[in-house]
C-alpha cells in the first residue's frame, strides 16, 4: 500500500496568499506520486486572525486555530484518520524506499498520533531504532506539526485538549496558548494512555522559506519587491549563505 492511499484525507495547510508555497508543495508531492486531488490531498486555507491575542503573533495564533479547525473537520466528516501537512513540508530522501515498510507496520501497531517528520528539542533523547523505518513511542519534547497523522479514536480527547488551552491564560502551569508542537508534546504528557509514534529516523524536514509564525521577520522578506528574489534566492540555497557571512 502507498503511503497516501492509507490515510482517509491529508491536508496541506496554506495561506491562500502564499503562492509560493503552495507551489513549493505541489513540486514536493509530485516528487513522490502525489498530488492534490478533493476528497483525498485537499489544500487547507490556514486562519489568519486580526489580532494575536494571547499568543506571541498573529502567525502563532493562526496555525494553532488551523489545526484544530483540521481536527474538528476531520471528526465532523468521521474520518477514521487524518494526515497533516504543512506547505513547507520536505520529505526526506529515503522515503519513496520506506513508504510501504511505514504503513505495513502501522497496520499493525496501537498508535493515535504519529509524528512522520520532527526536530528533537534541546536535551530531548530521541529512541535509536536498529533499522530505517522504525517506529517508536515518544513522551518527550520534539519540534514540529508539518507531518503527522491523528487516529479518529483520539481525536475527541485532543480537540477537547485544543479548546481547554485556548481558555487558560499564557503561561499557565499546565498549558495555555501555544504553538501546536507544544500542544503535542504537552498532551503526550498528561495523557501517558495514548500512543504517540515517531519513525526513526524522521521522515520529513522543512523546505527553507519565509515564516508567517514569527514577528521577527527579516527586513527582505517585508520588502514587497524583493520577496520574489527572497524565494529563489532561498530555493537556491543562498539564504542560509547570507546569513552566515553576517553572523562572522
Amino acid at each position: 500500500m502507498k503511503f497516501i492511499d492509507f490515510f482517509e484525507r491529508a491536508y496541506v495547510i496554506n495561506l491562500p496568499e502564499r503562492v509560493d508555497r503552495r507551489k513549493g508543495m505541489e513540486k514536493e508531492l509530485k516528487r513522490f506520486e502525489m498530488s492534490f486531488e478533493p476528497g483525498k490531498i485537499e489544500l487547507f486555507s490556514a486562519i489568519r486572525p486580526d489580532s494575536a491575542g494571547p499568543f506571541k503573533s498573529i502567525g502563532y495564533r493562526g496555525v494553532f486555530l488551523s489545526h484544530l479547525s483540521i481536527l474538528k473537520q476531520a471528526r465532523e466528516l468521521k474520518l477514521d484518520n487524518v494526515l497533516v501537512m504543512e506547505d513547507d513540508l520536505e520529505f526526506s530522501e529515503n522515503f519513496c524506499e520506506y513508504e510501504e515498510s511505514l504503513i505495513e507496520q502501522l497496520q499493525k501497531t496501537n498508535w493515535d498520533i504519529v509524528q512522520f517528520g520532527y526536530f528533537p528539542e534541546k536535551n530531548s533523547e530521541l529512541p535509536t531504532g536498529s533499522k530505517l523505518a522504525t517506529y517508536q513511542p515518544f513522551t518527550g519534547d520534539l519540534i514540529g506539526t508539518h507531518f503527522y497523522a491523528v487516529n479518529s479514536k483520539v481525536f475527541d480527547k485532543l480537540i477537547g485538549f485544543f479548546e481547554t488551552l485556548l481558555e487558560r491564560p499564557a503561561g499557565h502551569p499546565e498549558g495555555g496558548p501555544m504553538s501546536p508542537d507544544g500542544v503535542l508534546n504537552i498532551f503526550s504528557r498528561q495523557n501517558q494512555d495514548t500512543v504517540r509514534l515517531i519513525p526513526t529516523p524522521s521522515f520529513g524536514g522543512q523546505r527553507s522559506s519565509r515564516s508567517d509564525c514569527h514577528t521577527d521577520l527579516k527586513w527582505f522578506d517585508n520588502l514587497p519587491i524583493s520577496r520574489q528574489l527572497v524565494t529563489v534566492a532561498r530555493d537556491l540555497g543562498l539564504v542560509q549563505k547570507m546569513k552566515n557571512i553576517l553572523k562572522k
